[in-house]
């Protein structure tokens, strides 16, 4: 189903004065030093575009990957590849890695999570070779997306909630749009915000 990503942020997501309200739960934007935005996705593009314009200024520093690149004035883009990762995933990828693990107590960051992040959110170029050798193996064998994202998450340092850890203890407002039936967020790009409930027994049992 397509959707009109920029409506659905500027309907989500408001801005008064130094209050951010994000589906009804409010954030006071003075107690924070930093505003950070990442994303990663097929629709994380057009989500940072809607973003900067309720934002503007405040927003420090960002970095978004998608398929198309745009200019914004306080986030940088990328255009990455999908399915199979490439150099440019892992030039956006080691950017996002850098803007969150220089994160502390007093920052706020907004992630940008939609259906194609994990193959476009790739980090370190060790994961990305891997993540590019499996999805080949895969289709040969007809194995799903959620079999491959289960793998995908134990080769990760940002996937199955390594990014969360890794910004830890900054603030992190996650923007997902979900392409999984069901409210199954933590599926979407490979949950980096989510707890990661499978483990590595599981990736070695779908190899």
């Amino acid at each position: 189903v397509a959707i009109n990503t920029e409506a659905v942020i500027s309907n989500s997501v408001k801005l008064q004065g130094d209050i951010l309200s994000v589906m009804g739960e409010n954030f006071d934007l003075s107690i924070f030093k930093k505003i950070k935005v990442v994303g990663f996705g097929k629709a994380s593009i057009d989500a940072a575009v809607a973003l900067e314009k309720i934002l503007g200024s405040k927003i420090k520093i960002g970095a978004v990957v998608g398929l198309s690149k745009v200019n914004l004035e306080h986030i940088e883009t990328f255009a990455g590849t999908h399915p199979k990762p490439s150099k440019m995933n892992i030039v956006a990828g080691k950017k996002i890695y850098k803007i969150i693990k220089d994160s502390g107590a007093e920052d706020l960051i907004i992630v940008l999570i939609s259906g194609g992040g994990s193959a476009l959110l790739c980090y370190s170029e060790d994961e990305c070779e891997q993540s590019s050798a499996l999805y080949d193996e895969f289709l040969k064998h007809g194995r799903t997306i959620s079999e491959i994202n289960t793998v995908r998450k134990h080769l990760s340092i940002l996937k199955g909630g390594g990014l969360a850890k890794i910004a830890y203890p900054a603030t992190i407002i996650g923007l997902i749009f979900s392409d999984i039936p069901g409210d199954y967020f933590y599926d979407v790009a490979s949950g980096p915000t989510y707890k990661d409930e499978s483990t590595v027994v599981d990736a070695q049992g779908i190899i």
